[in-house]
C-alpha cells in the first residue's frame, strides 16, 4: 500500500520533477539500461526493489525521453492479483522499452520496436523467474515466448497493438498500477 502511494505520487508529481532537471546524463542513460538488463537476468534480487524505484523515478523524470505505454498483452499482468510476480513483470515492459529508446534513440517514434523490445524484455524476466519457480507460470507468456521464438512477436505485436501506432489507444495500464 505505502508502495502504491509513493508511486502514485512520484506520477503525479512527474511533470513537476521533470521540469526542475535537466536532460539526462550519459551517466545515468548507461546505468538505466545496465539495471534494465540486470533485472531481466535477475528480477528476484535482493537489489531489484532498489533497481525498479530508481529505474520508475528516472523514466519519470527524465525530461529528454517518453515511454508511451500501449494496451496489449501485457495488460493482464498489471490485472493480476494472483500472481507474486505478475506487476514486477508488467514493469519490466517499461524498463525495457526505455532502455530501446535510449540505445536507439532514432528508433522513438517507430512504435512497434518500441513496445516489441518492452515484451521482449519483459520474457527475458519470466524466464529468469521460471528458473527460480517453475509454476509461476501465465498462458499469454507463454503465448508470446512461443511468438518470439518462432520470429513472429514483432507481427504479433504490429497485429495486436495495431491501436498504439494511431493515437487512438488509451495507453493501457499505468506503471503505477504495476507498482
Amino acid at each position: 500500500m505505502i508502495r502504491t502511494l509513493a508511486a502514485t505520487l512520484l506520477l503525479l508529481t512527474a511533470p513537476t520533477l521533470a521540469s526542475a532537471r535537466g536532460p539526462s546524463t550519459p551517466a545515468e542513460r548507461k546505468r538505466a539500461i545496465e539495471l534494465t538488463r540486470k533485472l531481466e537476468r535477475q528480477p528476484l534480487a535482493h537489489s531489484s526493489i532498489q533497481d525498479r524505484g530508481w529505474l520508475l523515478q528516472f523514466i519519470v523524470e527524465a525530461p529528454d525521453f517518453e515511454v508511451r505505454g500501449c494496451s496489449g498483452p501485457l495488460d493482464v499482468l498489471a490485472r493480476e492479483d494472483d500472481g507474486p510476480y505478475a506487476k514486477l513483470l508488467y514493469v519490466q515492459s517499461v524498463f525495457g522499452m526505455a532502455a530501446f529508446i535510449l540505445e536507439n534513440p532514432k528508433k522513438t517514434d517507430d512504435w512497434v520496436s518500441v513496445q516489441t523490445a518492452g515484451i521482449e524484455s519483459t520474457l527475458k524476466a519470466y524466464e529468469s523467474i521460471l528458473k527460480a519457480d517453475p509454476d509461476a507460470r501465465w498462458k499469454e507468456l507463454d503465448r508470446l515466448v512461443t511468438a518470439r521464438d518462432a520470429k513472429k512477436l514483432r507481427a504479433l505485436v504490429e497485429k495486436e497493438m495495431a491501436k498504439c501506432g494511431t493515437g487512438e489507444d488509451e495507453g493501457g495500464p499505468a506503471p503505477s498500477d504495476a507498482i
